[in-house]
């Protein structure tokens, strides 16, 4: 299998150790727009031939909005095949997964979700599942999110967050890494994702002081 996606920003990511072999990656974010897609696509990029890979996509809103790409149109671009891309749920809203469901009389269903992230890990996959929104954007009508299907997939699997380095990241970070260590599900891996034409001291200062004792890497 050959990904040969559009060049990318992002260094290689991929790392066994990251997403062992048939394990689930759960890519969060502490906010909207911070990067999780961009680094899904870094990933397929580096993913090696032998990777047998599920790029999971389990809710995507928005959809058709004037500038706004498909995630999963994103991910093949990368260089993913059809087969390997799955999206649970689409909305034209740009809304929160709960929100913009609601406004079309549906609802997302986590046992849904749950069985097909499941099915394929038994299957032998490696799962690359995206968020929407910060960890704490609600998906289900019970107001719960993306954290509650990692914390009953009962399946190995690890966390990468991401965030961005610039000013008022420290206070959003710490609070998504803290509660991501509350559920058990303390990240393996953030990334720092500078937004386009953002430029300010912070960006500069934080990437490079990684010592803050409330950080579990």
């Amino acid at each position: 299998m050959s990904r040969k996606g559009s060049s990318t920003r992002f260094a290689p990511l991929w790392d066994d150790s990251l997403i062992p072999s048939e394990g689930v990656l759960f890519v969060m974010g502490t906010d909207t727009g911070v990067g999780k897609t961009k680094l899904v696509e870094s990933l397929i990029r580096s993913a090696p031939a032998r990777a047998r890979l599920r790029i999971v996509k389990a809710a995507q809103t928005g959809v058709g909005e004037p500038g706004e790409e498909r995630d999963l149109d994103r991910y093949l671009r990368a260089g993913a095949s059809h087969d390997e891309v799955w999206e649970g749920y689409s909305f034209a809203r740009p809304l929160d997964p709960m929100t913009a469901a609601r406004f079309e009389g549906r609802s997302v269903d986590p046992d849904y979700l749950l069985k097909r992230i499941r099915a394929f890990h038994d299957e032998g996959y490696r799962v690359i599942v995206e968020g929407s929104g910060g960890i704490l954007s609600p998906f289900f009508s019970d107001g719960s999110g993306i954290l509650s299907i990692a914390s009953r997939l009962d399946r190995p699997l690890s966390v990468l967050l991401v965030s961005h380095p610039h000013l008022g990241t420290l206070s959003t970070t710490l609070a998504a890494v803290r509660i991501l260590g509350e559920e058990g599900l303390s990240p393996r891996l953030l990334v720092l994702c500078t937004r386009p034409g953002v430029r300010d001291k912070a960006s500069e200062v934080n990437p490079g002081d990684p010592q803050n004792p409330s950080l579990p890497f």
